[in-house]
C-alpha cells in the first residue's frame, strides 16, 4: 500500500496510473515499466535518465524505492488492477459501456411505460 501511494505521488504523472508508459515533451516518452527487471527501476531511479528526475536517498529512501518497485511488480502482474477487464484502457471505456447500457435501459422502459399507457 505504502508503495502505491509513493508511485502515485511520484511516478503516475509520467508512467501513468497502470504504468504503462506515456508522452513527455520534446518528443520524449515515460516507457512502460513492464518489462524493466527491479534492479533497472532502482537504476533509472538514482540515475534519472531522460527527462525522469533524481530520486536521490534524500527524496526517496531505498526502502521506499523497494516499495515503488513492488507496487510496479504488482500493477503489471496484475491482470486488471481495477474494475473490469475491457482491454485495460481505464475508466473511460468503462464509463462509455455503463452509459450505452443505461442509455438503451432507458429507452426500453420509456417504451414499456408508453406502451401500457
Amino acid at each position: 500500500a505504502r508503495g502505491g501511494e509513493l508511485y502515485r505521488l511520484n511516478c503516475s504523472s509520467c508512467h501513468a496510473f497502470s504504468a504503462n508508459g506515456g508522452a513527455l515533451s520534446s518528443g520524449k516518452f515515460a516507457p512502460s515499466l513492464a518489462r524493466p527487471t527491479e534492479r533497472q527501476i532502482y537504476a533509472a531511479m538514482l540515475t534519472g535518465p531522460q527527462n525522469m528526475p533524481v530520486f536521490g536517498d534524500n527524496q526517496l529512501t531505498p526502502q521506499e524505492k523497494r516499495d515503488i518497485i513492488a507496487y510496479i511488480r504488482y500493477m503489471t502482474t496484475d491482470p486488471d488492477p481495477g474494475g473490469w477487464g475491457l482491454a485495460r484502457y481505464g475508466p473511460v471505456s468503462e464509463m462509455v459501456v455503463i452509459f450505452l447500457v443505461g442509455m438503451v435501459a432507458l429507452v426500453f422502459t420509456t417504451l414499456w411505460i408508453a406502451g401500457k399507457s
